[in-house]
């Protein structure tokens, strides 16, 4: 997973791994990726024995992001982690003149996503001592709970995997079970797996568009690489044939 993510590394078009924000007028999905890796929570190195229990991070620093970015490029990884799909999906998906249009597939769930650093240049954050005292004691109280829940629910696994089984019917929970990714993304997980390109496809940026422009939320683009693109009906009826209608706003009162 962690030399998949590295194929995220650099300037590339997005719109195959984020939701693309068309409505508010997000129309450039070219950003740049300074760093992507995946590695052991605790520091451990790939030679120690497997243990479901133990947690991998996505970490991830860009110049800025698109909307559900980061959850997109994790629901990738997770299917090249389960093997299930070849790191060369990466490349497929940010090369758009070949894919224009992005594959079906659901994202990482929420919870686990956390902006935690912010740079910028010649500004230094000073913190309020009581401020930071409360944070501190609130975080310090969330740890111990969940913790405690942690290992509560541990012991109670490690119960259920030594329960006798009923001979002929629990042979295929042995090895013991581990879906633990099955809970980090979201949807219901297919009976037969369908690879990523083969799946049915969202719609394409040039339809969006139209879609958003036609019921009146965008401005048709403008520039060369849109010309033509403006649908009918968004022409004006009068004068120029390519000049656009102007919207003006009245006070009734």
């Amino acid at each position: 997973m962690d030399t998949a993510a590295q194929r995220y590394v650099g300037t590339h078009d997005f719109r195959n791994l984020c939701k693309m924000d068309v409505a508010n007028g997000v129309l450039n999905f070219q950003r740049t990726i300074l760093s992507a890796r995946v590695t052991w929570v605790d520091g451990g190195g790939e030679a120690r024995p497997q243990d479901p229990f133990r947690l991998c991070q996505f970490e991830v620093t860009g110049q800025a992001f698109l909307y559900h970015q980061v959850r997109c490029m994790m629901a990738v990884l997770f299917l090249i982690g389960q093997g299930m799909e070849s790191p060369d999906v990466i490349d497929e998906l940010l090369d758009v003149e070949k894919n224009p249009r992005k594959p079906q597939y659901s994202m990482a769930v929420e919870f686990p996503l956390v902006l935690y650093n912010c740079e910028f240049p010649d500004l230094q954050w000073l913190y309020d001592p009581e401020v930071q005292g409360f944070n501190v004691t609130h975080l310090q109280q969330l740890w111990a709970s969940h913790a405690v829940k942690t290992h509560v629910l541990r012991d109670m696994l490690a119960g259920l995997d030594a329960a006798p089984m009923q001979p002929g019917i629990g042979e295929g929970l042995q090895p013991p079970l581990h879906s633990q990714i099955s809970g980090f993304v979201e949807g219901v997980q297919a009976r037969t797996y369908k690879p990523l390109l083969a799946r049915p496809r969202c719609e394409g940026l040039e339809a969006r568009i139209e879609h958003f422009v036609r019921r009146g939320r965008i401005d048709p683009p403008q520039g060369p690489q849109w010309a033509g693109e403006a649908p009918e009906g968004k022409r004006g009826s009068t004068g120029d044939p390519g000049q656009l209608p102007k919207r003006v706003c009245m006070d009734t009162e």
